[in-house]
């Protein structure tokens, strides 16, 4: 199938839309990196919600369709890897992406979708994934991060400075093992 179709007149962009398969959307409708939520989701109650949103993030970053997803891919995985549990042994080997609460995998999607709007002109230099691993771990001072990736040109060695320091004001944040037996960001409470 070729990039454009003609329809009716009409020039038409076939995009890939998850479990629908190959969808013709016209050209006036813009298409963003952000998700949109589905009408019906609202008029659930409060614990099916969550689940039905939970479902549909998890979905949606395991795709890694858009930026945002794969960036917010990049940050939970760097997440797990760099974080450890009480006897130093590191999350990744025994929890998984699934193993994130609800409520943090909703905090760490709100606070990346705000720095990739906050960030768009800085994040272009690496791939969205390499940038959402970035973040946790400038985020988290873990002595590697943004502003030590080898850049070659003297925009994109400024735009690393720029998102270390957005970076660092999005301030420290820790995954630990709540009494749950999921994983928890530091800051869950505080995103909304």
């Amino acid at each position: 199938m070729s990039a454009e179709r003609r329809e009716s007149g009409k020039t038409q962009i076939p995009r890939h839309v998850a479990g629908n398969g190959l969808r013709l959307i016209p050209p006036n409708i813009m298409v963003t990196n952000e998700t949109t939520l589905v009408p019906e989701l609202f008029h659930l109650p409060r614990g099916r919600k969550l689940t039905a949103l939970r479902i549909e993030l998890l979905h949606n970053i395991n795709l890694g369709e858009t930026a945002t997803f794969r960036f917010l891919r990049g940050y939970l995985i760097a997440a797990l890897w760099a974080s450890t549990d009480d006897t130093g042994e590191p999350l990744d080997s025994k929890f998984s992406i699934t193993s994130i609460a609800t409520e943090s995998l909703l905090s760490a999607w709100a606070e990346c979708s705000r720095f990739i709007r906050e960030c768009e002109t800085d994040l272009i230099h690496l791939d969205d994934e390499r940038n959402g691993h970035n973040l946790w771990l400038t985020r988290t001072r873990s002595g590697s991060g943004f502003w030590d990736e080898r850049v070659y040109d003297e925009s994109a060695e400024l735009a690393m400075q720029q998102l270390t320091c957005a970076s660092h004001a999005l301030g420290e944040i820790d995954l630990y093992i709540g009494d749950d037996k999921k994983l928890h960001f530091s800051n869950e409470s505080a995103v909304g």
